[in-house]
């Protein structure tokens, strides 16, 4: 299997990026006021404004929730894979170090993966320097709304997942046209046996809960590359085949088992 050729890049280079990692602040008082309900997760602001925000078990508690806690970092550029992979090493190393590491790999030019295959090969190389214990990782092949990815989830495991970003930032269908990598740190079932997940990612603070079922369509339309708007003279590396082919993102997400992390347990 090949891996993707580089494009030449004409264009002057852009600026370094500017990391940085989000820590808590004080709720304003519009937040106070959405904190009144979700009050299942009183003890977890950052679950109780996501499910207020996503409009999930206002009312009642759900089944169970639980997730890893990993820490913010805002992406700088378009470097939202790099940037999940800091988060999930509680931003050890940095996005910075982790980009210098891909660009000598020829696996991007300024941050872009849009290859799973070697955005796995990334991850793999850096758990494997930078984990102190052995994690597992592997390329998964495959619908996401499934009893497999369910089962994983369940046993404590992270996914590293491409889709298509909303207004909002959650999974829509835009053929992918707007691809970007979020990091699932965990799951909630509710009382209707709905299947969520919880997910990081670089574009805001929050951490954002999803019916893994419009992830997994989000996740299977990913078929072809747009220009960024914030980039039209950049030459991106995009894979052989487009991202819809076998070295792309369509149906392709990478599950990380083993890590240390423990899980923080609500419900």
């Amino acid at each position: 299997m090949s891996l993707p050729t580089p494009v030449s890049n004409s264009a002057p280079p852009p600026p370094e990026p500017n990391f940085h990692v989000v820590t808590s602040a004080p709720l304003t008082p519009a937040q106070q006021i959405a904190l009144s309900e979700c009050t299942w997760a009183a003890g977890h602001p950052d679950i109780q404004m996501a499910c207020y925000l996503g409009r999930i078990c206002t009312n009642a508690p759900p089944k169970c929730c639980r997730y890893k806690a990993v820490p913010s970092i805002i992406q700088a550029g378009p470097t939202c894979g790099l940037t999940a992979l800091s988060m999930l090493l509680n931003g050890q190393p940095s996005p910075e170090e982790i980009l210098n590491l891909a660009k000598e790999r020829h696996f991007t030019h300024i941050g872009e993966m849009f290859s799973a295959h070697n955005f796995f090969e990334l991850v793999r190389e850096v758990l494997g320097r930078h984990s102190a214990i052995t994690v597992q990782c592997h390329l998964y092949q495959g619908r996401l709304n499934c009893a497999k990815v369910k089962e994983r989830l369940t046993c404590g495991a992270c996914i590293f997942v491409p889709y298509d970003p909303d207004f909002n930032h959650g999974p829509c269908l835009k053929l992918g046209h707007k691809a970007h990598w979020a990091l699932i740190i965990g799951y909630m079932i509710d009382a209707d046996d709905e299947f969520y997940v919880l997910a990081r990612h670089g574009k805001t603070k929050n951490i954002a809960v999803w019916p893994l079922k419009a992830l997994s369509a989000s996740n299977s339309n990913l078929i072809e590359f747009a220009q960024p708007k914030g980039y039209p003279d950049t030459d991106f590396l995009v894979p052989d085949g487009g991202i819809g082919g076998e070295l792309g993102l369509k149906n392709r997400s990478i599950i990380v088992e083993g890590l240390p992390t423990e899980d923080v347990v609500i419900i």
